[in-house]
C-alpha cells in the first residue's frame, strides 16, 4: 500500500511541475500586456478657435413672476480675467522649538514643551498659546499653527 500511495504523490507532484514549467514557456512567448497612455480629452481638441455662441435671451429663473426674456446685449459680456492668488505673509519659524514632551499620568496625556520667541509653554492637542496651536503628536513629532499656517515640528 505505502508503494502504490509514493507512485501516487510521485505523479502529483510530477503533474505540478510540468504545468508549471510549460506555463513559463509559454509566458516568455506571450505578449505582455500593456497599458498605453492616453492624452486627457481636453487636450485633444483645440479650444482656442471654439466659435461657439453664448445665447443669453433665457428667462431669469430667479425672477419673481416675470417669464419674459432677457436681452443681453453682446457688448455688456466681459471675458473673464484671472485674479492674481493674494500673497500669504511668510511665517517665521525660526523663533518656535520643540523641546519635547512628558506624559501626565493623572490626566493620562501628553504634554508638548514648546518655546515660542523665547518664552517656554507646555501644552496639550486642542491647546494655544502666544497664537501657537498645538494640533496632534505624531511619533517624535508634532503639528502646531500658527499665523493660519501649519507645520511639523521634531524635537531640537
Amino acid at each position: 500500500m505505502t508503494y502504490l500511495l509514493i507512485c501516487c504523490v510521485a505523479g502529483v507532484w510530477g503533474i505540478i511541475f510540468y504545468r508549471v514549467f510549460t506555463g513559463m514557456a509559454t509566458e516568455d512567448s506571450a505578449k505582455v500586456n500593456t497599458r498605453t497612455a492616453r492624452e486627457p480629452y481636453f487636450n485633444m481638441i483645440d479650444h482656442a478657435k471654439d466659435v461657439v455662441v453664448l445665447e443669453m435671451n433665457y428667462s431669469d429663473p430667479f425672477a419673481s413672476g416675470s417669464s419674459e426674456p432677457v436681452n443681453v446685449p453682446v457688448s455688456s459680456v466681459q471675458a473673464f480675467v484671472p485674479m492674481a492668488a493674494p500673497i500669504k505673509p511668510q511665517v517665521n519659524w525660526s523663533g518656535i522649538i520643540y523641546s519635547g514632551q512628558i506624559f501626565n499620568r493623572a490626566e493620562k496625556r501628553h504634554v508638548a514643551i514648546i518655546s515660542i520667541n523665547g518664552k517656554e509653554v507646555m501644552l496639550s492637542e486642542g491647546e494655544r498659546a502666544n497664537g501657537l496651536k498645538f494640533i496632534k503628536r505624531v511619533g517624535d513629532s508634532i503639528k502646531v499653527e500658527y499665523q493660519n499656517a501649519t507645520k511639523f515640528l521634531s524635537i531640537k
